[in-house]
């Protein structure tokens, strides 16, 4: 029966004369039923967008509520110590609003933000808000300029230029001063705001090593670079490497001599503490013991006055024997006997003279 109802022409002609609704006839090749499946498919795709933007079976869509933002997880905020992360915090809750299914009311969007604030940043929220007057409303851009300027001042925005303007590699390795690099680019401004720009700024920063190699290099881009330079550096140290396996460890006959400077001083003896004497010039004596008369005036200086700490007795030595009577226990400036000349004196005297010298005898 059924065949013979969709088989003729009639048969489907009486049906659809009753006034029931029949199914569209069978496609006729494979391209007819891709095409029908495709249009179930776009359908079905419509109905569950449409389910998602409306609610109460067709009414008009009511804005996302909070409980809608919390779903897409947005971070806290508490403190930065680093004034892009206030930055990148705003960016961050910017694109949670962009996730919601529902646009979001500006107005609600701020209180939301607000919501995440924790520790000295929602203190300072709350004063900011007690400022205002009754009634105000504060908008979403209202609320990000206000958190710029209180988290981003414009001194340390320019501290942190100053420091990207300063950056060179020093003791880092490429990859280090890459990060540094990128994260100091933030607050270059026009320093940095072109590809071209930041090349030859990390260029300028390397070492004089890397400098020299990357000399006649021309990359493309920035990444390109970065990626030369630390395939370089990598080269740099396999080479230090290499040449520091290569070096003799031990002293070799093929090497040349080293020479030294060596001060060339006689050893001394440690010296011992002796009692230092006195040094007294005495004229060279004469052959037989006998020395010559002093002068009378130099005789009286003497008698009248003696030189303090020095010895007026003879030690008893034979050798030394008063002049003017040949004691041994005296000197002739302290013999108590009278003067007198002695006859071979003058002679003794001419005969040798010019033949001693002047001696220094010390006398202890």
């Amino acid at each position: 029966m059924v065949s013979h109802t969709r088989g003729t022409p009639d048969g489907f002609g009486c049906e659809a004369s009753s006034g029931s609704q029949q199914p569209p006839p069978p496609p006729s090749n494979l391209a007819e039923l891709m095409a029908m499946q495709t249009e179930l498919l776009h359908q079905l795709v419509q109905g569950q967008q449409n389910q998602q933007r409306q609610q109460y079976g067709g009414r008009e869509a009511q804005p996302a509520g909070y409980q809608e933002f919390f779903g897409t997880q947005p971070p806290l905020f508490s403190k930065a110590d680093d004034p892009l992360d206030a930055d990148a915090w705003l960016h961050t809750i910017n694109s949670k609003f962009a996730l919601l299914a529902v646009p979001c009311v500006d107005a609600n969007k701020a209180h939301f933000a607000a919501q995440q604030l924790r520790g000295p940043t929602r203190i300072w929220w709350d004063n900011y808000c007690a400022m205002q007057p009754a009634g105000h409303i504060i908008s979403w851009e209202e609320f990000r300029t206000a958190f710029r300027s209180h988290h981003i001042p414009e001194g340390l925005i320019e501290r942190k230029l100053n420091e990207f303007l300063a950056l060179d590699q020093g003791t880092r390795t490429i990859l280090q001063y890459a990060q540094t690099f990128n994260h100091l680019c933030q607050y270059a401004g026009h320093h940095a705001d072109t590809d071209a720009k930041k090349r030859d700024r990390f260029r300028c920063g390397l070492n004089t090593k890397l400098k020299e190699c990357l000399n006649l290099v021309q990359p493309n881009t920035y990444n390109e670079l970065v990626n030369i330079a630390i395939t370089q550096e990598d080269c740099i140290a396999v080479h230090h490497a290499e040449k520091k396996r290569k070096a003799p460890t031990g002293p070799s006959s093929a090497q040349p001599p080293r020479y030294r400077l060596v001060q060339n001083t006689p050893h001394r003896p440690p010296q011992r503490n002796t009692p230092m004497g006195r040094l007294v010039l005495r004229p060279p004596q004469q052959q037989g013991g006998v020395r010559p008369p002093v002068p009378q005036q130099q005789q009286q200086q003497q008698q009248f006055n003696p030189r303090p700490n020095a010895p007026q007795f003879n030690s008893g030595n034979d050798n030394n024997r008063c002049f003017n009577c040949g004691s041994t226990s005296h000197f002739a400036k302290n013999c108590p006997q009278p003067r007198r000349n002695n006859p071979g004196q003058n002679s003794s005297q001419n005969n040798n003279k010019g033949k001693g010298k002047r001696q220094m005898v010390q006398v202890r």
